[in-house]
């Protein structure tokens, strides 16, 4: 029987250089259960305070596992990805939807975690009135780029054009705060309080609308049915009435 090499190193080794016939295992387990219960036993030699647990076994100690580095990019799948998104984006543009979102859909199989590609998806998928696909994708954006406005601002487009309207508004509020800017978000975000009945909210979120973007005939027209539902006819008319105009310019 081959012994292991911690027995060979305590007993073994010396041993069979002086032409002693080593100890069986059987001879030696008794022996170092001795020694572990009495540590002057056997040698004479008094043991260590504390043995490392890897010691006590018969195991050598490993080293630290060292963190495993980055794979480096592939400047392939690199160049695949820039080509692939920007046809992505000029079939949008042209307004073919459905190959667009098949082209970022493409761009998604190669980076999961493109938050343009996936914004892509999920709005041309709107586009096509696939609302419940589009607020899926737009949710896996949401998640990678939660301070994303322009993620925000579709996702709530596309939950308000389903008629969730409180997950479509709250959407909407948190793209206006990271876009204060961005006169769309308003818009969208007073629709969606008119559809809930706040009325005064929507105005004041319509106004701050047309500030912003003054040509908005949508702006207009949401505010002038915000204004019906208060009652204020005279002022909801005029509102229409400036819709109308900025349309026909």
């Amino acid at each position: 029987m081959t012994r292991s090499p911690a027995l060979q190193s305590e007993d073994g080794a010396g041993a069979e250089q002086d032409g002693v016939t080593p100890a069986t295992p059987e001879q030696v387990m008794p022996r170092k259960t001795q020694e572990l219960d009495n540590p002057e036993a056997g040698n004479g030699a008094p043991a260590p305070a504390e043995a490392p647990a890897a010691e006590a076994n018969g195991k050598t100690a490993r080293a630290p596992r060292r963190t495993r580095a980055a794979a480096p990019a592939d400047p392939a799948v690199d160049q695949a990805v820039a080509e692939r998104l920007e046809r992505a984006e000029a079939l949008a543009e042209s307004g073919a939807h459905a190959e667009a979102a098949e082209a970022y859909a493409a761009v998604v199989a190669l980076r999961p975690d493109s938050v343009r590609a996936l914004l892509g998806v999920g709005t041309e998928l709107a586009a096509q009135g696939k609302y419940e696909a589009a607020e899926k994708e737009l949710r896996r954006a949401e998640k990678l780029a939660p301070d994303d406005a322009a993620v925000h601002l579709q996702l709530g487009s596309a939950m308000l054009k389903r008629g969730n309207y409180p997950a479509a508004a709250a959407s909407l509020r948190r793209a206006v705060e990271l876009d204060p800017d961005g006169g769309q978000a308003y818009v969208l975000l007073g629709e969606a309080l008119n559809q809930m009945a706040e009325s005064d909210a929507a105005i004041e979120v319509l106004e701050a609308a047309v500030r912003i973007q003054p040509e908005s005939s949508k702006a207009y027209y949401a505010m002038g049915i915000a204004y019906d539902r208060k009652g204020n006819h005279d002022r909801a008319a005029e509102m229409y009435r400036l819709s109308r105009e900025v349309a026909s310019r």
